[in-house]
């Protein structure tokens, strides 16, 4: 009798958790959703490695079908990432600029392919010592050829052509891969360099400056042209707020934090270090400042 009181308490307790967690769930996503309701600036947060443009795809998804947003500013903190989820980001950015303001805060870094999402923008807010520029794209391979030579390992791959596994890290780079990867680089370079003569309309001469990957400062970005203003983020969302003629306080809901329930969360807070370690790993084409050439 015992043992069954105890299994049927245990039970109980389980239901119990179950049931104030739902509650809490429940309430954390009613908050979020009713502070998108009262808002009126969009802020989306850029941080990180850019690995995957998808989580500000979302964002820009769930701004556009909130009406009652009449502006967006965005936040950059990134050393760059994925060449084609910086562009993807910088595309969708840029489709806003027609209908609403975009206003675009860096803050302490927004390096190569944090510079390219900023592009997006139509008005662009730096810090004084934000570091921001890197332009130039990177292509990072590890070769393990000469320790399996060693360990009397032998990887056989069979291709359908000599560039099929280009960069096969059982053997040895040859000259004509190396050919193809730098003349692959230096077309998504000029990419990138197009983009930002386009966008911030600056002079080839500065372009040519900053072709050596170079990171610059704040001060001399705006020098340069890379930023409009020096300013904090809320000069940015002050900023927005005049463009939009948004009259009262500015009421900002932060989307790459809502709406979402707490077992959302938590889930996402174990896995993303795990997805973003997988991404990071993968041999892509980067526009990523790299300091430590990994």
């Amino acid at each position: 009798m015992g043992k069954f009181f105890k299994i049927i308490l245990v039970i109980f307790v389980v239901f119990l958790l179950i049931s104030i967690l739902g509650g809490i769930n429940k309430l954390v996503s009613s908050a979020d959703e009713d502070d998108i309701k009262s808002a009126n600036i969009g802020v989306i947060e850029v941080k990180g490695v850019i690995t995957d443009s998808f989580p500000v795809l979302e964002q820009i998804r769930e701004f556009k079908k909130n009406s009652q947003l009449k502006a967006l500013v965005v936040r950059i903190n990134s050393p760059g990432g994925a060449v084609g989820a910086s562009q993807e980001i910088f595309m969708e950015l840029k489709k806003l600029r027609p209908t609403y303001p975009v206003i675009v805060s860096m803050g302490d870094l927004a390096a190569s392919g944090g510079l390219y999402v900023s592009l997006g923008g139509e008005t662009v807010f730096a810090l004084p010592g934000t570091l921001t520029g890197s332009m130039g794209v990177l292509l990072e391979l590890t070769n393990f050829a000469r320790l399996l030579d060693k360990i009397y390992i032998d990887s056989v791959t069979i291709r359908t052509g000599d560039l099929k596994d280009a960069g096969n890290p059982t053997r040895p780079l040859d000259p004509k891969a190396k050919k193809y990867f730098e003349t692959l680089i230096q077309q998504t370079f000029n990419s990138f360099k197009e983009s930002v003569k386009t966008e911030r309309k600056v002079s080839a001469e500065t372009i040519q400056l900053l072709s050596d990957g170079r990171v610059v400062d704040g001060n001399e970005a705006l020098k340069l042209g890379l930023v409009d203003k020096i300013g904090t983020f809320q000069d940015a969302v002050s900023f927005a707020k005049e463009k939009a003629k948004i009259s009262g306080d500015p009421k900002l809901t932060f989307l790459s934090r809502k709406p979402k329930g707490l077992f959302e969360r938590v889930l996402e807070g174990a896995v993303a270090p795990i997805h973003d370690l997988v991404k990071e790993s993968s041999s892509v084409l980067q526009y990523k400042w790299s300091p430590f050439g990994h």
